[in-house]
């Protein structure tokens, strides 16, 4: 008897290797619902930091680059001042130089009143406006002389033709260079006033942040994960980033831009962005930090919550739900949302006070030492209790969300499940998290870069046809596109008020295609580690994809019945409604 054959026709690359579900997240966070959603979350978070940083007191403030030298003086090295001496140095040289600016622009005649206006960051628009004054008075005289030059060129009978128009190519030349001495000398001035001003802490928060997204987003494309790593490293690897701190700080003088130490690994990155950004806020702006953290917190637990809940029903079933009854669903579990990172770091909370009431032993005499001596165990083992649950926190905490997305749960069901399948599958979640790690870069790449090729095009055609005047200004209202770069900043003083007004609307819907970029990361953020809780579920769990908590609404029962309606009603044009049965019938 012949053996049956089979023909294989048809191979599922997704059951085989299952990885290749992460490849779904670009299509799945592309969605306009959650890039909306992930649009209301950046613009709420930004907006509530500028609202702080407007009601926080001036004298509060920070200077530029200080999160930058404080992560130098974070990198194991021993200065010879700390880094309070360093930066109130530096903050007293910079309120010098501001009120010197002042007093020499006549804004202060004495010193004392310009110190003082000097440190609240006062006339600074005023500074403006005087730079771009001596600009465009420059400009004039440019312009002036070249006229005059012209004139005796016309008047001047002894030049042929073509020596005529020699002189007047080297006269346009000569005030071509003019103009652009000008406007490079008056751009140089303003970045040197935005140095010198008081700088907002949730602007110099925000700069460093991005910064260090930026720095990761290269990192993981050029592959290095590990290599330059300093935190907690050698003291070599210390020094070399304190000095070159310093050393661009003493370039840096004349510069509003923040110091750089070069190109940073993956590891180093996420250092910066998670611990050393926010490490700086909280030992020097504590109050500052603990408002903003609370906003953040609701802000991210409702609209992340439910770009997390769009996606859990997207990925597991491929239907869409609307916004609606995404921010209905995270409304409803806000507290599971706020309370599931919280809860690891009350824990650690309580373990670091249980240690911290133990020392108050030593300062009882000769037995309180003892005491701590012999149960010192305790202390240690509380202590491994707090790094335990760091580690498991940090392995497990971008699956936090997307488990009471998927399954409809709590906060402790959510640490509960993040940290088994941490300890449970490792590796695997190791794995899953760099692949969509790498996958998010270079999608992140491909629509940073879109966006910078349409910006470019609208901004080339939109001054084609522009000349004289308004080719000058044009650049001013909306400055050329740059690749490094795309957000820009607007010098309104140097506009007329038309073009101001023009100049604000056309930033605001800039801003807001570049908040939609920003948008999409948070949807991607979202949408991948939804997919790798999945995966990671089917594996511990043996739990199908597609097994996802579905509530029923009013709308969903109405929807429903209608759907079965149509589908039980007989195909003939007329029905007889059925009669019904007798009050002692048997049901």
């Amino acid at each position: 008897m012949a053996e049956d054959s089979q023909t294989l026709r048809q191979i599922h690359w997704r059951e085989l290797f299952p990885f290749l579900h992460l490849f779904r997240a670009f299509r799945v966070a592309i969605h306009p619902s959650k890039l909306f959603l992930g649009l209301l979350l950046v613009l709420l978070l930004y907006l509530g930091g500028r609202v702080l940083d407007a009601i926080w007191p001036t004298a509060y403030c920070t200077t530029a680059g200080e999160i930058d030298r404080y992560s130098a003086y974070q990198t194991g090295r021993n200065p010879t001042e700390s880094f309070e001496t360093t930066s109130e140095s530096l903050r007293q040289e910079r309120i010098e130089q501001y009120a010197a600016l002042l007093r020499s622009e006549g804004l202060r005649t004495d010193r004392d009143s310009a110190l003082e206006a000097a440190r609240h960051g006062e006339l600074y628009g005023d500074l403006q406006r005087h730079i771009i004054q001596h600009r465009n008075e420059a400009i004039d005289k440019a312009n002036a002389a070249a006229e005059k030059s012209k004139t005796d060129i016309d008047n001047n009978k002894n030049l042929t033709e073509a020596e005529r128009k020699l002189e007047y190519r080297r006269i346009a030349d000569t005030r071509e260079s003019e103009i652009q001495k000008a406007q490079r000398q008056a751009a140089a001035q303003i970045e040197e006033l935005s140095r010198l001003a008081p700088r907002r802490i949730f602007a110099e928060f925000m700069d460093y942040e991005a910064r260090q997204f930026q720095a990761i987003r290269e990192a993981a494309l050029t592959g290095n994960w590990l290599g330059g790593m300093s935190f907690g490293g050698s003291r070599a690897m210390a020094d070399m980033s304190a000095m070159m701190a310093e050393n661009a700080l003493a370039r840096n003088r004349t510069s509003s831009m923040p110091v750089s130490f070069g190109p940073v690994s993956v590891v180093q990155g996420l250092v910066n962005f998670a611990v050393l950004g926010p490490g700086w806020m909280v030992h020097y702006h504590f109050g500052y930090f603990i408002l903003y953290a609370a906003w953040f917190l609701l802000v991210w637990a409702v609209f992340g919550g439910a770009i997390a809940r769009i996606a859990a029903v997207d990925v597991s079933r491929d239907e869409t739900i609307s916004v609606r009854q995404a921010l209905r669903f995270s409304t409803s579990k806000v507290v599971s949302f706020i309370f599931a990172p919280l809860i690891p770091l009350i824990i650690i909370l309580i373990a670091g006070l249980v240690i911290a009431a133990g020392g108050l032993l030593l300062w009882i005499k000769v037995i309180g030492p003892i005491i701590v001596g012999a149960f010192f165990i305790l202390a240690l083992l509380a202590g491994f209790v707090m790094t335990l649950v760091v580690a498991l926190t940090a392995g497990g905490f971008n699956v936090m969300y997307p488990t009471i997305a998927v399954e409809g749960t709590d906060s402790f069901d959510a640490i509960s499940r993040s940290f088994s399948y941490v300890v449970g599958r490792p590796w695997k979640m190791l794995f899953y998290t760099v692949i969509s790690l790498i996958y998010g870069s270079i999608t992140f790449v491909f629509c940073r870069y879109f966006i910078f090729v349409m910006l470019s095009l609208t901004h080339f055609f939109a001054g084609w046809f522009l000349g004289g005047r308004p080719a000058r200004y044009w650049p001013e209202i909306w400055p050329p596109v740059s690749d490094q770069s795309l957000p820009y900043d607007i010098v309104f003083p140097a506009l007329a008020w038309s073009e101001k007004i023009a100049a604000g609307l056309i930033s605001f819907w800039i801003y807001i295609i570049l908040g939609l970029l920003a948008g999409f990361v948070v949807s991607f953020y979202f949408s991948s580690n939804t997919i790798i809780y999945l995966l990671i579920r089917r594996e511990v769990d043996a739990a199908e994809m597609d097994d996802v908590y579905l509530e029923e609404t009013d709308d969903d029962f109405s929807e429903a019945s209608v759907a079965t309606s149509a589908e039980s009603a007989p195909n003939v044009e007329t029905a007889t409604p059925p009669t019904a049965p007798a009050p002692d019938a048997a049901p």
